[in-house]
């Protein structure tokens, strides 16, 4: 008498189980795995915010910090900040208030030689105490009609004669008897989401408008940039404040926002 083979397998049941339990462990790995993924792509997002925001803040104050004291002005909106960097500053050991004169003696520039002088762009600028006539650039004024030509030895033991290249008065002497070399404005705007750069447009008057043609993108993915000025007193240095937002990438929901507000001292006196 034979006995019949006993057969091994899954029932109908079981498999139906183990199917819906793969199912289950399939849908928890594949949302931890894309959580995973998405915190990270959110990380790096935040970072590449920051960072944008940084080097626009950096490029920013550091041109601000070395800017001629009270030679800020803004547009009607704040979306615009003007201002006249300096290259050099000093003492002098007289200069010509009294009559127009081509030469004055001034002490030895830290960073400025005979080497970085550019006859074609250079001045020179006296006690800037007030923004009246900075950018007019008139004889007797406050910054030299005329730019700088070269700088030799002095008469004086140890003092540079800085020579102009035509004559020019200067308004008053300085408290501190204080020099600064200059070069023609720089404005930064707000435009979009965009901020540019603006340079080489000459002294002005009256503010120029933005859209000028020697323009530099530095920055982008920008949004509700604007400037404040607060000029310096006794008690405390100018302060500029820049605000601006960053976005993120719109691709996959709201944009992310980064928002900076900075200040800038300006610690430069006349």
């Amino acid at each position: 008498m034979f006995s019949r083979p006993v057969q091994s397998g899954f029932t109908l049941i079981e498999l139906i189980v183990t199917i819906v339990i793969i199912g289950i462990l399939g849908v928890g790995i594949a949302n931890f795995i894309g959580r995973s993924v998405q915190g990270y792509a959110d990380t790096g997002e935040r970072q590449q915010l920051a960072t944008i925001a940084w080097i626009v803040s950096e490029k920013l104050s550091r041109e601000i910090r070395d800017a001629l004291p009270n030679s800020f002005r803004l547009n009607g909106d704040n979306s615009c900040l003007e201002f006249i960097p300096t290259i050099g500053g000093s003492d002098y050991l007289e200069v010509p208030t009294s009559s127009a004169e081509t030469t004055f003696e001034v002490v030895p520039f830290p960073n400025y030689v005979n080497a970085d002088v550019d006859s074609t762009r250079d001045r020179v600028a006296v006690y800037p105490n007030s923004l009246t006539d900075l950018y007019a650039l008139g004889n007797p004024g406050t910054i030299s009609s005329s730019r700088i030509d070269q700088l030799s030895a002095g008469t004086t033991a140890n003092a540079l004669t800085l020579e102009l290249t035509a004559a020019h008065q200067f308004l008053t002497d300085s408290p501190t008897r204080r020099v600064f070399v200059v070069r023609p404005p720089v404005m930064y705007c707000f435009d979009g989401a965009f901020l540019y750069r603006y340079d080489d447009y000459g002294f002005q008057g009256s503010m120029p408008s933005s859209g000028l043609s020697n323009q530099t993108v530095m920055g982008s993915r920008l949004a509700n940039g604007r400037f404040d000025y607060v000029p310096g007193t006794l008690a405390r240095n100018g302060v500029v404040t820049l605000g601006f937002d960053v976005l993120g990438d719109t691709v996959d929901g709201p944009a992310a926002r980064q928002s900076i507000n900075q200040e800038v001292q300006i610690r430069n006196v006349p």
